[in-house]
């Protein structure tokens, strides 16, 4: 088991994981569109809305009465995707990982306020919280990254910075895991390893 000092530095990185994390889930800016000068327009897609600086408003997205899911088989390079069901399980998926991460930060603050035997053995379901975590948001921006890159309706789009965010958040919490795991098995001296 790692020391109280190694629960605090996990419980700091997590924290920025987090924050990552919730960064990408409520700022609409997953997939962008920018057109090109000297009409300058933007329009950003996130998990749940769809703003444009062309309307100057933002909407729910997607969305069938907008035709949001008219193109859903109009890939051009004739592969399916079928827009509407995967943005919005990408969005389940994100707001899963989102209540994961809020178990993975109870979990920390239950170790911190109990003894040694519950610290022992506490690092194997945080670690185990930490993996559910980043694994819901790699199926979340992998779904994110099929639609965008499938689908006709984001032709000339590029990611933004929340699928930036997003990435960074789930690489953060696997290097975390990993350095958490290699820790426990073998720099920990006088605690029972992971096994």
């Amino acid at each position: 088991m790692p020391t109280f000092n190694a629960y605090i530095g996990t419980t700091a990185i997590f924290l920025a994981t987090f924050g990552f994390q919730l960064a990408s889930l409520f700022d609409p800016k997953w997939v962008q569109y920018k057109s090109p000068e000297p009409y300058l327009t933007e329009t950003n897609y996130g998990l749940f809305h769809k703003c444009s600086t062309l309307t100057a408003d933002c909407r729910r997205f997607p969305q069938k009465s907008w035709g949001d899911c008219d193109q859903d088989k109009g890939a051009s390079n004739g592969r399916w995707v079928n827009l509407c069901l995967e943005w919005r399980i990408a969005a389940g998926l994100a707001v899963a990982s989102a209540i994961a991460g809020l178990w993975v930060l109870a979990g920390l603050a239950t170790v911190f306020y109990t003894g040694e035997r519950f610290r022992a053995q506490g690092w194997k379901h945080i670690l185990g919280l930490i993996g559910i975590f980043a694994g819901l948001q790699i199926v979340s921006m992998a779904l994110v990254a099929h639609v965008a890159s499938t689908s006709a309706m984001f032709a000339h789009h590029h990611f933004g910075p929340s699928f930036i965010f997003s990435n960074v958040s789930w690489g953060l919490a696997a290097v975390l895991a990993l350095g958490v795991t290699l820790y426990a098995r073998h720099c920990a001296q006088g605690y029972i390893a992971l096994e």
